[in-house]
């Protein structure tokens, strides 16, 4: 072939004009990888935040992909002149579908950053567990949303007529949130409980309905309480959300440790309350702060009716402490020959006179 026709054709210009749109497309690439790496991430990189950075590195891993579906928009025109209109109108709307298809993706690799990177704060925030236990199902309801809402956006370009199948998504939505509502409720409820945090994992509760313990777990559906025979309750976020619960570990761990005592009538109760001062104030587990008071609180039957409270650090020492109080007590109350009465009806017998 002459090498003047070969330059004069169609065909050669088509292909030099394809390699040079490739061309200019790689150099654009590199120019803006630079400027990312070199400027933008210097930027980033000052910032106390992480999701800034990683951002840009899925930004930077999309670009590539982003700058080839332009390189192969300019190359299809080109050789649109040799497969006719025809081959280049599906070749672009293809090319639609898939820039579609990638903006989508960009989309919910963003918001999934945002969502967890959120989640994380706040759990770090509130000691809670919402990232590992609602980040994979948000980023679930994000990439369900985002997809079906380009297949929207695709078939509607495709003049497909998408009221039916939007409206029975919408019946589907309506069929499984009825379907799921306990469900759904519970979720809601233990989201709630995450965040507002009336008790956390740990904490000692008391419920309306009387369980006493440490809380073992919070989860999507239920929280799950284990009480001092270790035995463990499943109770629904629904519901122990609506009920009223007594934490004795939040806003602060101490917790109170009273001692009731009762002593013989005719004893010296200034006497009683030294001795009982002194057993606390000794004691390795019992807080100088506050201080421990002991307090006359009732004549009774058969006794004067004393207590004794004194505070511990945490709730787990207080059973422990307690009985020990007692036994310092009721050990120091017989080598001072104070006598702890037990409960004595005297009963009278009259003999008639005839």
């Amino acid at each position: 072939m002459d090498l003047n026709l070969l330059l004069k054709s169609q065909v050669f210009h088509a292909v030099l004009n394809i390699i040079l749109v490739f061309a200019i497309s790689y150099i654009a690439y590199r120019i803006i990888r630079l400027i990312i790496n070199k400027y933008v991430r210097k930027i980033t990189e000052r910032t106390e935040s992480r999701l800034d950075d990683e951002i840009l590195d899925f930004v930077e891993k999309i670009l590539f992909r982003s700058i080839l579906i332009v390189a192969l928009y300019f190359a299809g025109e080109e050789l649109s002149g040799f497969s006719g209109d025809r081959v280049f109108f599906y070749f672009k709307e293809t090319l639609y579908a898939v820039v579609i298809l990638v903006v989508t993706t960009l989309l919910i690799k963003i918001t999934n950053l945002v969502i967890s990177f959120y989640l994380e704060k706040a759990s770090k925030k509130t000691g809670s567990e919402l990232k590992k236990d609602f980040g994979l199902l948000l980023q679930r309801i994000v990439q369900i949303v985002f997809f079906t809402t380009a297949a929207i956006t695709i078939l509607t370009h495709f003049n497909v007529d998408v009221k039916g199948l939007v409206a029975t998504l919408g019946v589907g939505s309506l069929a499984i949130a009825l379907a799921a509502q306990d469900t759904l409720s519970n979720m809601i409820a233990g989201f709630v409980i995450m965040v507002d945090r009336p008790f956390r994992v740990g904490d000692r509760i008391k419920t309306t309905s009387g369980v006493l313990g440490e809380v073992f777990e919070i989860g999507l559906r239920s929280m799950k309480l284990l009480d001092f025979e270790k035995n463990l309750h499943v109770i629904p976020n629904a519901e122990i959300v609506k009920a009223e619960v007594i934490n004795y570990s939040y806003p602060d761990t101490k917790v109170r440790v009273k001692i009731e005592v009762g002593v013989a009538y005719g004893s010296d109760l200034e006497k009683v309350k030294k001795i009982m001062l002194d057993i606390f104030s000794k004691h390795q587990k019992v807080l100088k702060s506050p201080k421990p008071s002991v307090y006359f609180i009732n004549f009774g039957e058969s006794s004067l009716d004393l207590l004794g409270v004194a505070y511990v650090n945490h709730y787990k020492d207080s059973w422990e402490t307690g009985e020990e109080l007692r036994m310092q007590v009721y050990n120091s109350f017989n080598k001072n020959n104070i006598e702890i009465p037990f409960p004595q009806n005297v009963v009278y017998l009259h003999k008639d006179v005839e």
